[in-house]
């Protein structure tokens, strides 16, 4: 799940980000827990994906509908676990 800051200060920007990452069928339901605060200058992504590489797709999306925002993240990776 995708969603948007109530304190992102760039609500446009925030929702761009967010659209594009929420569009991605790898970044839904159980794989990823993001939330996207957005400024003038820069947006953060926060929260969790089940792995490295949700992770690192999360970034590249996230970079192509920022625009000329610089995109830093606090997003950790949870390894699943097998039974």
């Amino acid at each position: 799940m995708v969603r948007v800051a109530i304190n992102a200060t760039d609500p446009d920007t925030a929702w761009r980000v967010r659209d594009a990452l929420a569009s991605h069928p790898l970044l839904g339901g159980a794989t990823a827990q993001i939330t996207v605060i957005a400024s003038q200058h820069c947006v953060i992504l926060e929260g969790w994906t089940v792995d490295d590489q949700v992770r690192q797709l999360a970034i590249r999306l996230a970079r192509r509908a920022a625009g000329r925002c610089a995109v830093t993240m606090s997003l950790h990776s949870r390894q699943r676990q097998h039974a």
